[in-house]
């Protein structure tokens, strides 16, 4: 099959041969299902254009397709739309044996290196602090993605788990990162909510079009999460410039107060039942209806 057709087209096209009353499914038939137009279902044919987002759902309510099929086609037409040359990539195994002799500690290192360019003149509370942060992201390796430009980091975002009382602690301006260990993070092995912590959301100057992949990634493990019943209630950091508090608020957080080190420090909150309001609802219909199940009434 050529690269050409995209893998939403020929999984479409089979799944509309292979049913129907008689064993194959016409075009109106399929565009009747799905609640769109005859002339969609050809766009979608011809590997022209990939379903809305809003309406993703109804591949798996209407078609019976699995959540990894769907995700699997919207990050294939994602790729196909990117220049074919794009200099950013998602730091992945491949990219580790290449650029860091196979070694993701080297990567760990690698990104906590460039917050520390990033993120200068930050208190020793809040800088980012080697003995710190190289256990946490060696140990919690998914909760953690760097983009990769040219065999140099360029934007990463971090989330761990913190526990209860350190989740208190943060919601109150208290909480200084360089207490936090391994061992006062939560693992989301059974069901449930926790509240994540942001430590570093960077892009550097010059890189933004690298945004995109990045928040790509990080909608892909929320999605990851919810598919195994982890929900977040909250999503919290602390902003330690204008540009900082500006992407907060462009995220959709509120604004909790100011930190105990310096009234110019914020802290933000995204509680889960804001999750589908927010940019990253906004970019994924399954988080969206998922975490309006979750959250519904609270």
């Amino acid at each position: 099959m050529s690269d050409l057709v995209s893998l939403f087209a020929r999984k479409l096209k089979a799944h509309r041969t292979s049913h129907g009353r008689h064993g194959r499914m016409t075009q109106e038939q399929l565009a009747d299902l799905l609640g769109v137009s005859v002339e969609a279902i050809g766009k979608y044919e011809r590997s022209v254009s990939f379903i809305r987002g809003d309406l993703e759902y109804r591949l798996t309510e209407r078609l019976g397709w699995g959540r990894g099929d769907v995700i699997a086609c919207r990050k294939d037409w994602d790729t196909r739309r990117k220049p074919t040359k794009s200099r950013y990539r998602l730091l992945d195994d491949a990219l580790v044996d290449t650029v860091f002799d196979g070694s993701w500690r080297a990567a760990c290192l690698a990104s906590i290196a460039m917050a520390d360019a990033e993120l200068q003149d930050l208190p020793c509370e809040l800088e980012a602090n080697e003995d710190v942060f190289l256990p946490i992201y060696e140990t919690f390796r998914a909760h953690w993605a760097a983009i990769m430009c040219d065999g140099e980091m360029v934007a990463k975002w971090t989330l761990p788990f913190l526990l209860p009382e350190d989740e208190a602690l943060f919601r109150a301006g208290q909480l200084i990162e360089c207490d936090l260990s391994v061992d006062r993070l939560r693992r989301p092995i059974l069901p449930g909510t926790y509240f994540g912590y942001c430590p570093a959301l960077i892009v550097r100057p010059g890189h933004e079009a690298a945004s995109a992949l990045l928040m790509s990634s990080f909608v892909g493990f929320l999605e990851t999460l919810a598919e195994r019943d982890v929900y977040l209630h909250g999503i919290g950091t602390i902003s330690v410039s204008p540009g900082g508090a500006q992407v907060c608020r462009d995220i959709g957080m509120i604004r909790l107060g100011s930190h105990c080190l310096s009234p110019k420090f914020a802290v933000w909150d995204l509680p889960g039942n804001s999750i589908p309001q927010s940019i990253f609802g906004r970019r994924s219909a399954f988080l969206r209806q998922r975490y309006a199940e979750a959250f519904d009434g609270t």
